[in-house]
């Protein structure tokens, strides 16, 4: 089984002193501090020295995804594809005022201020060969061989919280979004078309270069788009996702579609994949809509006719 995620980015900042992460910032381990040894069961339960800077960071460095590609077998793209699974899941915690966990790391959580402040966590137990599981698990396992009882159900009862808040969380995510859509679209007499049920589009390896899928319809990708809702009220594309990972775009727009949200899908070629809402709006208020889709997404959103 290949490393996990979690795992690579403690492995790799231990290993470079430096990692960092497209929508959080940089975190830093100093050169004078000696990483603790396998017996170093004292220094293990102290806090690490690593710190953590507000950066901008827009995407990963290339040594970060060739470092997950060795260690993991996967391409590129898979690879990349895989840190952004990650990390999007941990700015949908954050967003939803819940506490970004870095294993060996630290802790994560967001200011009122819309800043990140970081709390530095326990050194983890990398080893060399170590191939799958977390950072730490091996160091977990020769404590259950001592107690197997109490340690193993501790460990279980622990996943078992995990799982359960991670689900909690994409559920409120999930109804929030589809609260602000409720909120922003107009009245149901004027949107009857954006109210429709849409279906998820077939999946498929080519699409013609001129045409568009969306909500299970082949639409030509240059032709306009209205509603008839009136001279003042145009349909506006909200994009909250343009990616050439067509993976990455299929899997954010299933996953809005499974909350019951009017999510689009857009394939004009081969090279770019957009995930967007449309719904007619006033110009004046398209601003007011992509600043709530953005703090609702925690995405940069772009407005298309």
């Amino acid at each position: 089984m290949a490393l996990k995620i979690p795992l690579l980015l403690v492995q790799y900042l231990y290993k470079n002193r430096r990692l960092a992460l497209p929508g959080l910032g940089i975190f830093t381990l100093d050169k004078s501090i000696v990483l603790p040894e396998e017996n170093d069961h004292a220094l293990l339960s102290l806090p690490n020295g690593v710190q953590f800077q507000n950066a901008n960071i827009v995407a990963a460095d290339k040594e970060l995804i060739t470092y997950i590609c060795e260690n993991t077998g996967k391409i590129k793209p898979l690879a990349i594809s895989d840190l952004e699974s990650y990390l999007n899941l941990g700015m949908e915690m954050l967003n939803i005022g819940k506490p970004f966990y870095l294993e060996g790391i630290g802790t994560i959580t967001k200011n009122k201020a819309g800043n990140f402040d970081f709390s530095p966590g326990e050194y983890a137990l990398i080893r060399g060969n170590q191939t799958q599981g977390s950072a730490d698990h091996s160091r977990k396992r020769r404590t259950e061989s001592d107690q197997p009882g109490s340690a193993l159900q501790a460990s279980q009862n622990r996943n078992l919280l995990r799982g359960v808040a991670i689900i909690a969380a994409l559920i409120i995510v999930g109804w929030g979004g589809y609260l602000m859509y409720k909120k922003t679209s107009p009245s149901p007499s004027n949107n009857a078309e954006t109210n429709a049920e849409v279906s998820a589009p077939p999946v498929a390896d080519t699409v013609p270069k001129n045409v568009r899928k969306d909500s299970g319809k082949m639409v030509n990708a240059d032709s306009a788009h209205h509603n008839g809702t009136g001279r003042d009220s145009t349909d506006y594309k909200f994009v909250i996702l343009a990616t050439p990972n067509k993976e990455h775009a299929l899997r954010r727009y299933r996953q809005l579609i499974s909350f019951d949200l009017k999510a689009h899908f857009f394939q004009k070629d081969s090279s770019l994949f957009k995930v967007y809402f449309q719904f007619p709006a006033l110009s004046k208020d398209t601003v007011r809509i992509k600043d709530s889709l953005k703090r609702q997404y925690a995405h940069e959103v772009n407005i298309e006719q």
